[in-house]
């Protein structure tokens, strides 16, 4: 199967939906697809290479990459039409027996231009979210050619079966992990005397963006009221309100930005790691459904602290591979926490089951189901 993958984002970025591209990308490569991503050309800025971007997200350089001739305007509004209309018209010159995208505006372009069947990717609940989009995405069920979609979760699923839109061209498909990342395992031990941290204090380790809309300024409250143990956040790219609020915070440290190949040594140093105990990504930001952490998290083998939302209720069960708590209930959260970190047989037993829970999980995994979902439209 001859796939180009139009994305429209710079790369390399330390975003996850990058993180999650290039990994599928290199998933779908290793697993027989003839793969082209498509990536619009900057000015003044080389195109990366399969193994420029390989090094860069620790994949397997199992793909080609190509660019669309720009200059593209710098503004992200006229950016993302002028790279769909551009990308629908070179693909449509090629030989590519699908299109896969992330990006809405690349697949009603490729759909309105009569190219290649479109697979289109998203966490988004788009019709619960933005209900305007409810008739574009029924008058996509019904419009000839192939248009599918992969969701992250059924979450996500359950805006669009309620706008009407079929579910036998939906596949529901979490995110994964790469085996090869997590090698060799590290017992705690061994990891923090990698990463220069105290051996004999408890450890919560958080990774991801390092801002307020991640729900990190509870986190910091929650810090305050349990002195006895440290909590590390991993993912910094500056001095914003949560690193300029940590510094009152003994017990919290900071750490920046680390590749994708690096970061399970943090998790395995950790005793619990934690998705911060709110829905505010999920129902008031809005960007961000079933964190791509999380399968990082499980593949680590360690306790995972999480709020009992909807999404995340699709993997993670209380007391079996996570520990639950009532998403915005910070004092309830501290107290879970606590309970959590003071009785290591339970949070032992988390771990062995989260452990167990990733297992099948991977992205080569991911790529097979997607590819003998994409299989009749080709």
């Amino acid at each position: 199967m001859r796939i180009a993958y139009v994305f429209d984002h710079r790369l390399p970025s330390t975003g996850a939906d990058t993180e999650q591209l290039v990994h599928m990308v290199s998933a779908l490569g290793e697993e027989g697809a003839d793969v082209t991503l498509v990536l619009p050309r900057i000015l003044g800025r080389a195109t990366p290479t399969p193994a420029q971007l390989a090094a860069y997200y620790g994949v397997a350089p199992s793909f080609r990459v190509t660019a669309i001739p720009g200059p593209f305007p710098t503004v992200r509004p006229l950016e993302k039409p002028a790279h769909a209309l551009a990308g629908a018209l070179l693909v449509r010159r090629t030989r590519a027996d699908l299109v896969y995208t992330r990006n809405l505006p690349t697949a009603l372009a490729v759909r309105a231009a009569l190219g290649p069947p479109v697979l289109f990717e998203t966490y988004r609940p788009w019709p619960r979210q933005y209900p305007a989009t409810r008739p574009l995405f029924s008058a996509l069920a019904r419009a000839p050619g192939g248009f599918r979609m992969v969701l992250h979760s059924r979450y996500a699923m359950g805006s669009f079966l309620a706008a009407g839109f079929p579910a036998d061209r939906m596949l529901v498909a979490h995110n994964g992990w790469d085996p090869r990342k997590f090698e060799p395992r590290l017992s705690r031990t061994e990891a923090r005397r990698r990463l220069g941290l105290p051996l004999d204090r408890p450890l919560v380790v958080y990774t991801g963006r390092v801002t307020p809309k991640k729900g990190l300024l509870g986190v910091l409250e929650m810090a305050r009221a349990l002195p006895e143990a440290d909590f590390l956040f991993v993912g910094s790219e500056g001095d914003g309100p949560v690193e300029r609020a940590a510094r009152s915070v003994p017990n919290v440290s900071i750490a920046g930005w680390t590749d994708p190949a690096r970061l399970p040594i943090y998790l395995y140093a950790a005793d619990v790691l934690l998705i911060p105990p709110t829905t505010a990504p999920l129902a008031r930001v809005g960007n961000t459904v079933l964190p791509i952490k999380t399968f990082a998290y499980l593949a680590a083998g360690r306790a995972i602290f999480a709020p009992a939302s909807p999404d995340l209720a699709e993997i993670l069960r209380h007391e079996d591979n996570a520990f639950l708590v009532p998403p915005d209930d910070w004092p309830a959260a501290t107290r879970g926490l606590r309970r959590l970190l003071g009785d290591p047989a339970l949070a032992e037993r988390i771990a062995r089951g989260a452990l167990e829970q990733a297992r099948g999980g991977t992205w080569r995994r991911r790529a097979q189901r997607v590819l003998a979902f994409a299989a009749p439209m080709t």
